[in-house]
């Protein structure tokens, strides 16, 4: 960095206490360098800022929701993408979801990804330090992935030993505090050692609450929300079955054929958070790439709904949504760069330069 001698002479002394110290347009821990596709353009795009992104590498990225909402569906899609890139998927589970023929149907190569049972918070907490801390030492950063399935079913060591005790004690904050210990080792470790986190977890309301809150509460307090660097709320519908779709019913079963799973960014450091966009789960296909972009299309102004139909702003028609929605070159050429480019400019965060400051409206709660 060009600055006057003395300058620079003062700023060096914190290098000598920090080795990882540098300036920010020069390789700093804070910058990421990099996305690991999710299959879906649209979750790309709420997380990211592009509909070709994804979760950020080298941070940690929360999933949460109900039961069902195709969290441990979601993250196992990550790892296969991110084990396509050369990155060594290492999974800590604690509800036993993931098997070697799901994870293979989601195009794992499960005799590359190391599988680990766990049972508390701190026990999850110490093997992710001495395994990160070890590839530290032989330097073999940026070479692998961490998911955690899922936060919510793990108990702090503190419970299990009453347990053991047969106590019938109340928790009062040794999982929150467990769980704030493990996720500050998580986001400390990602940026030292260049992995990617995924952590799972449950949502419920407050029952306390007057008012349902927009973003609901999670197994393990506050620091749940706040210290990932994206937290992902994710809900679901379950959806009949379509006949313009490719979809099929297997033999006795219901007349569904997936959910729509819809996800809001409850916090995001990369663009404007409070996101949301629709993904499509089949039962038949799996996660669909493409579902959701008609409806931020139609929001950007990229293409015009009029009734039942559609149009390109500059009056072509496209006519019903089952006769072009299978048109590839149109959505390469057309719709998809058209939402990139809106995306780009309408979901990051504005610097306020150039802008004229005015007096705000008082926000009341």
């Amino acid at each position: 960095m060009c600055m006057d001698k003395d300058i620079n002479d003062i700023l060096s002394e914190i290098d000598k206490s920090n080795p990882y110290a540098s300036f920010l347009n020069d390789g700093a821990l804070s910058n990421v360098d990099g996305w690991i596709d999710t299959g879906s353009m649209v979750l790309n795009g709420i997380i990211s800022g592009s509909l070709f992104g994804g979760i950020p590498r080298n941070r940690l990225t929360m999933l949460a929701g109900p039961s069902m909402t195709g969290k441990s569906f979601i993250v196992q899609k990550i790892l296969a993408n991110a084990q396509k890139d050369g990155l060594i998927p290492v999974i800590f589970d604690s509800e036993n979801a993931i098997d070697k023929e799901g994870a293979t149907a989601l195009g794992l190569d499960v005799s590359k990804v190391k599988y680990v049972p766990s049972f508390s918070i701190e026990e999850c907490r110490n093997t992710i330090y001495n395994f990160l801390t070890k590839a530290r030492e032989k330097g073999q950063t940026g070479k692998f992935i961490i998911a955690i399935d899922s936060l919510g079913n793990m108990e702090s060591e503190l419970q299990l030993g009453r347990m053991e005790k047969s106590s019938t004690s109340a928790d009062m904050g040794s999982r929150a505090k467990a769980v704030k210990s493990l996720l500050r080792t998580c986001t400390q470790l990602a940026a030292l050692t260049k992995t990617t986190i995924i952590v799972t977890n449950h949502i419920f309301d407050d029952p306390s609450a007057m008012f349902p809150s927009l973003v609901k509460e999670m197994p393990g307090g506050r620091a749940a929300v706040y210290l990932p660097s994206v937290t992902l709320q994710l809900a679901r519908k379950p959806i009949k079955e379509d006949k313009n779709n490719d979809d099929k019913l297997a033999v006795g079963q219901k007349s569904y054929s997936g959910v729509v799973l819809r996800a809001l960014t409850a916090k995001n450091r990369f663009v404007k958070q409070y996101l949301e966009g629709e993904m499509y789960l089949s039962f038949e296909n799996g996660l669909n790439k493409y579902y959701g972009l008609l409806e931020l299309a139609v929001g950007f102004g990229v293409i015009e709904q009029t009734g039942s139909t559609y149009q390109l702003p500059g009056g072509d028609k496209l006519g019903y949504y089952s006769k072009w929605k299978n048109d590839q070159e149109l959505w390469d050429n057309t719709i998809i760069p058209g939402i990139e480019e809106k995306i780009k400019t309408e979901w990051k965060y504005s610097s306020g330069q150039n802008k004229e400051e005015t007096i705000p409206d008082e926000v009341v709660e």
